[in-house]
């Protein structure tokens, strides 16, 4: 049972490839061209068997009238006697030939045609009616007025029509064979074309992934896939220049800012301690530390942000349990809950995942803190965790008013906030985290509204 659904497998596998290369535009412009082909080959053979025919049948009638003459020429040396039995002998030893002498009153006189018939010269006929059923298939006939008689002379056109066939067989299976191979040809020009095309395709997704480094493979052929191969690889290699640039950019300027930060805040900290005596100057000077703190978070956000996008390593990926994640996330925020008067539970089995822990408990603590801040007081907070046989889930649901539908598609770009979120704590990365841990991770971030509220979904593959 096993192997039957593998062959079943394999078969349903490789008819969508066929159907694919059947779809694909070399295989179309193979068809195009074979259709073509085949009206003028058809055409063609049409007029080549006409001209054979044509040939051959000139040839039946020069034999049939050569033959006509001879036994006029007999008749003129012997007599009707003498006629009418070379035309008997003739009948007798002569297979593929008929014969019919007639009198003046359309009787016979001898041959198997037993029916003079009504036209002079030549004609092809069925004899079957000619020969009362004496003599059956099509004759070319020859029918000659010689003085009171009617000579009539004919032989059949079996060699006509085996032409016919064998010219017909053989064109046919020649243009059968022809089409079959121009198919194929069709079909080998697809799958190189299509492997070209998926090479690209993969380089494609590969840098979609981060792989700023991923080429597409040149062939030695220069044609029009390595021509366009080439320039792929060109402007590639000028989005990797961009994107490091932009990258060590961001970075030295994160670094440079935080440097002066950290010494303002050093700074302030003194004034705080040398202003302690003046409660003004020390609110003041606290707001200022604030402030500079707040700045610090947004640095090492865009800073870690960074370095998670740069990077494509997952050899130090370990089996991660993502229950362990879910109530080390609730436990750290229970108490930040407990004061909104919300309810924060954690609920599900476990499912274990390859994955960076460290990276993976940060998107999730991102994910509940977005759902203590935004959810409301009083909300009811669930972070749920459920495994499966083709992926590991770990959702953060909650009852508040959810996120509106026309910024839903761009929260997680960075800096990204609904306008009603400008007067709550965060600076709009912490969804922009969650997305590029879950694309290093290869799993798939799912925000949607839901009859209830709000729900975040990672989803994992199983390992």
């Amino acid at each position: 049972m096993f192997r039957c659904c593998i062959r079943c497998a394999v078969w349903v596998t490789s008819f969508v490839r066929l159907t694919s290369l059947i779809r694909s535009e070399p295989f179309r412009a193979a068809s195009r061209v074979l259709l073509v082909f085949l009206v003028l080959y058809s055409i063609g053979c049409w007029a080549l068997i006409k001209s054979v025919e044509t040939t051959l049948l000139d040839d039946l009638r020069s034999r049939v009238q050569g033959e006509t003459e001879l036994l006029s020429q007999i008749y003129r040396d012997e007599g009707r006697r003498g006629l009418v039995e070379a035309i008997e002998r003739l009948g007798s030893t002569a297979p593929g030939r008929a014969y019919g002498l007639f009198d003046d009153r359309r009787l016979s006189l001898t041959g198997p045609i037993s029916s003079q018939p009504d036209f002079l010269g030549f004609d092809t006929r069925e004899l079957n009616v000619l020969s009362g059923g004496q003599v059956a298939g099509r004759y070319v006939l020859w029918v000659d007025q010689i003085d009171a008689l009617t000579l009539v002379v004919g032989r059949n056109d079996d060699l006509i029509s085996e032409a016919r066939q064998r010219l017909v067989f053989g064109f046919t299976g020649f243009g059968l064979l022809l089409a079959f191979f121009t198919l194929a040809l069709g079909l080998w020009a697809a799958r190189r074309s299509q492997q070209r095309l998926d090479q690209m395709e993969r380089v494609l997704n590969g840098v979609s992934k981060g792989d700023l480094a991923a080429r597409v493979p040149l062939g030695t052929r220069n044609d029009q896939f390595d021509r366009v191969s080439r320039r792929m690889n060109s402007n590639l290699g000028q989005l990797e220049r961009l994107v490091s640039s932009v990258k060590s950019t961001a970075t030295a300027i994160a670094h440079d800012l935080k440097t002066p930060l950290s010494h303002a805040q050093l700074a302030m900290q003194e004034a705080a301690d040398a202003a302690a005596s003046d409660p003004t100057v020390q609110d003041k000077v606290g707001a200022a530390l604030a402030a500079t703190d707040d700045l610090n978070r947004l640095f090492e956000t865009i800073l870690r942000l960074s370095r998670i996008q740069a990077t494509t390593d997952r050899s130090h990926f370990g089996p991660t349990s993502l229950r362990d994640i879910a109530e080390h996330a609730v436990s750290f925020f229970g108490p930040l809950a407990e004061d909104q008067g919300q309810s924060l539970t954690c609920v599900g089995s476990d499912a274990t995942v390859q994955a960076d822990k460290d990276m993976v408990q940060q998107a999730v603590v991102n994910l509940v803190q977005n759902a203590c801040v935004h959810a409301g007081p009083g909300a009811s907070i669930e972070v749920a965790v459920r495994a499966g046989n083709a992926a590991a889930h770990l959702t953060v649901s909650d009852n508040g008013p959810g996120i509106p539908s026309d910024t839903l598609e761009r929260v997680c770009e960075p800096f990204a906030r609904g306008t009603k979120d400008r007067g709550t704590p965060g600076n709009g990365l912490g969804l922009s985290l969650v997305a590029a841990v879950a694309e290093l991770h290869e799993a798939e971030l799912q925000l949607e509204n839901t009859p209830k509220g709000f729900a975040a979904t990672l989803r994992f593959p199983s390992t």
